[in-house]
């Protein structure tokens, strides 16, 4: 995990932070919260494949649209 430490008293820019990483163990978490981790993990992932897979559908049926104009179009030729 990350954040940003200023460098200075009133930061304004983004060059004027310094990103601080750290490590938190799995045991010092408690174990509700290891859960909704996982459940919001979970959600996130879940959430990516399904758009994916609606945008792969979409596609699909684009070019299930694009070879039947060019069978009806070959047809008529």
């Amino acid at each position: 995990m990350s954040f940003l430490k200023p460098t200075i008293q009133q930061p304004k820019l983004m060059v004027e932070y310094l990103k601080i990483d750290f490590e938190v163990l799995a045991k010092d978490i408690h174990p509700i919260d290891q859960i909704e981790l996982h459940k919001k993990t979970g959600e996130m992932v879940y959430s990516t494949l399904t758009n994916k897979a609606i945008v792969a559908h979409q596609i699909q049926n684009s070019l299930n649209n694009i070879s039947a104009q060019f069978q009806l179009e070959k047809a008529s030729s």
